[in-house]
């Protein structure tokens, strides 16, 4: 009976612990909560589009979440806690993966779902954080950074992303990322298509849903973006329940 005592006593202390460590769940749920507001509205709305496409197409699911401090803990505890606390990708597959950035800390953590670890070892997440996000973070533009490490991580899961040399172009992975969601693109125009029927024009809106794929933020600035279709209304569904282990990495800028 002791032991069963202590058993539950160390049990509740792990969660509690977790529950501490992990950022509050948003109200509404997004796939980009950016907490220390370094992003403009114009520019989540991007995001949210690009990674609800994302998770529409592939069923992986990335989140991306900004916070202000790291209050005196860890990027790796707050990355688990909230990681599982969220649930992030599927349950059953464990197909998530979150990128955790802590302005004051300067440091930035992806972690990746136990599902996903295959596709995207700890040597890839790496290479990802200091060769497309650091560069980025370090001149101050964090949507450049997170928007990169998104398509890059997109390669990852597909088996498509290829180490980067530390003293090469970083932007040697950009005609296969823009090759990738072209791909993408030409699949939801064809769907989009399919589903209009007759001369009703709505393929023409398919081509402006695709836009942020193939034209990135300059693709959206000229268009009130505040009620995108995908992410950008709020209208993202949730998360499914996955967790990690701490797989992926950390770094800083």
């Amino acid at each position: 009976m002791k032991r069963l005592l202590i058993l539950l006593v160390l049990i509740l202390s792990t969660w509690a612990s977790n529950a501490q460590n992990a950022v509050p769940l948003p109200n509404p749920l997004r796939l980009v909560v950016d907490n220390a507001n370094v992003l403009t509205q114009n520019q989540i709305n991007v995001l949210e589009n690009k990674l609800d496409a994302f998770n529409d197409t592939t069923s992986n699911q990335i989140v991306v979440l900004t916070v202000p401090s790291l209050n005196d803990q860890s990027i790796e505890d707050v990355a688990v806690a909230t990681f599982r606390s969220w649930g992030i990708g599927d349950k059953k597959n464990n197909n998530g993966v979150l990128v955790l950035v802590a302005i004051k800390e300067r440091k930035v953590k992806i972690e990746v779902g136990y599902g996903l670890e295959g596709a995207i070892p700890d040597v890839t997440a790496k290479d990802i954080i200091e060769t497309t996000i650091v560069p980025s973070f370090k001149k101050g533009d964090y949507f450049k950074g997170i928007s990169d490490a998104i398509d890059n991580l997109s390669l990852a899961a597909a088996g498509e992303y290829k180490i980067q040399k530390q003293n090469g172009d970083t932007n040697s992975g950009g005609y296969s990322t823009f090759i990738f969601f072209f791909m993408i693109v030409i699949v939801f125009v064809i769907m989009i298509s399919g589903r209009g029927g007759g001369g009703n024009g709505r393929g023409g809106g398919g081509l402006w849903l695709a836009a942020p794929l193939l034209f990135g933020s300059g693709g959206l600035d000229n268009h009130n973006t505040s009620g995108g279709s995908f992410g950008g209304d709020g209208s993202f569904g949730g998360f499914g329940g996955g967790s990690s282990g701490g797989g992926g990495a950390s770094g800083g800028w």
